[in-house]
């Protein structure tokens, strides 16, 4: 299973990082889906190799790769009726792991594609691509209206913003929603300017969440269990961002020129 795994690991490591463009991570997820499909489709062939490799390695060491104990009435375990190695493991691995990783996957972020299928039409490197700029404007609408003007300004904003960047050579247009807001401007484009945030802050993964309870779970300890909420936010900003240089004399300088031994410390 290899293959299959190699295939899902950019996935993973995108998932774990700490910035995310939501629709750089759909457009891989499409991508490793497509794959995962094709191998589905074609799982005679590809699991054919896979089978081979594994029958030389099991004949090396433990002898001739056999199908597992079957019985009449088996509830248990898998009972394909089968004679041949190859065929049997197929479909009792090979098949129901495909298609566990691209129903699982395909549940899993169906949420997330839906929510940025109505804004992958303001990037401008797919404003050109878009077959339903109408369906996603409307859906915009729909979703956002409490955060962005009135139909009536909206839909002609939204317009010129997508005739502007028709005109440019799409090699060159940003790609992301983060490089993307770098260049609308606010006052000419504001509610496409809203909708870029929106769009550059859409949540992906809980990995943020989750360290974020990690490092909780390493700072307030037993000793510490009267910390404050003013303390343990401090703490743990220092503990999060490692990678910022911070002045310590400049801190106990100010520390003794305020006078005061209980002052609080800000960093």
């Amino acid at each position: 299973m290899q293959r299959t795994s190699g295939v899902i690991l950019p996935v993973s490591k995108l998932l774990e990082k700490k910035e995310l463009d939501i629709l750089a991570v759909i457009e891989l997820i499409d991508s490793v889906l497509d794959i995962l499909r094709q191998n589905r489709s074609n799982c005679e062939n590809v699991f054919h190799k896979i089978f081979d490799q594994a029958k030389n390695e099991c004949e090396k060491y433990d002898g001739p790769l056999l199908i597992p104990r079957r019985c009449k009435r088996q509830n248990y375990s898998d009972n394909y009726p089968s004679d041949d190695p190859e065929h049997f493991f197929r479909e009792a691995i090979f098949v129901p792991y495909l298609d566990h990783f691209i129903v699982g996957m395909e549940d899993r972020f169906f949420d997330q594609k839906q929510q940025c299928r109505s804004l992958w039409g303001l990037i401008p490197k797919y404003c050109d691509a878009s077959p339903n700029t109408a369906q996603d404007l409307e859906r915009l609408l729909e979703i956002y209206q409490e955060y962005i003007g009135p139909r009536a300004v909206v839909v002609p904003e939204v317009q010129r913003w997508v005739n502007k960047w028709k005109k440019e050579d799409v090699s060159t247009v940003p790609s992301s929603a983060i490089e993307t807001l770098c260049v609308c401007h606010a006052d000419i484009y504001p509610n496409v300017y809203i909708l870029l945030n929106i769009s550059g802050t859409l949540l992906v993964s809980t990995s943020a969440s989750e360290r974020c309870f990690s490092t909780m779970r390493r700072l307030k300890t037993y000793l510490r269990s009267s910390i404050g909420n003013e303390q343990m936010t401090g703490l743990a900003l220092l503990s999060i961002h490692k990678d910022r240089q911070i002045d310590r004399k400049k801190i106990m300088n100010d520390f003794v020129a305020s006078g005061n031994p209980r002052s609080d410390f800000v960093l």
